[in-house]
């Protein structure tokens, strides 16, 4: 790997782990405020790393070669009639939270988005795998501190 593309692969980690972590933090919150107790909100931290953890390591084990649940390889899914499709060659309409780089036009997002299409399908998995995994021991530390 080039520079360029070792920088963007980490930003790329970055960027996951960082979208895993608010989405963690904002359910531990929820349920930490349903409880109304702050160790509610510290063991639910410290089940969220675990259950990232698990999740890289699920991961990690489907790019080995290992499924948990196999689909049967010769079943393929039903293509859905043009008449019953909802959107018919248009783009749909999003909320503006669904949104991302690649919907604004922006003199910055060469410099800090990622595109995913820069790399092949192995090395998104392992970038699933090293931010599931940071995310755990991010939200694993901060349980402890708090």
């Amino acid at each position: 790997m080039n520079p360029t593309l070792k920088r963007h692969y980490i930003r790329l980690i970055y960027s996951k782990c960082f979208r895993y972590l608010a989405g963690a933090l904002v359910v531990c919150a929820l349920v930490g405020g349903g409880y109304g107790s702050h160790p509610h909100f510290t063991f639910a931290l410290c089940a969220a790393g675990t259950l990232f953890i698990g999740r890289g390591w699920l991961v990690y084990l489907r790019v080995t070669g290992f499924t948990l649940l196999r689909a049967r390889p010769g079943r393929k899914r039903r293509r859905i009639p043009y008449i019953h499709q909802r959107f018919k060659g248009g783009t749909p309409h999003r909320p503006a939270f669904r949104k991302d780089f690649r919907d604004f036009d922006d003199d910055l997002t060469s410099a800090t988005a990622v595109e995913e299409a820069l790399f092949d399908e192995k090395e998104r998995e392992i970038a699933r795998i090293w931010a599931n995994a940071a995310c755990g021991a991010l939200l694993i530390l901060l349980s402890f501190v708090l």
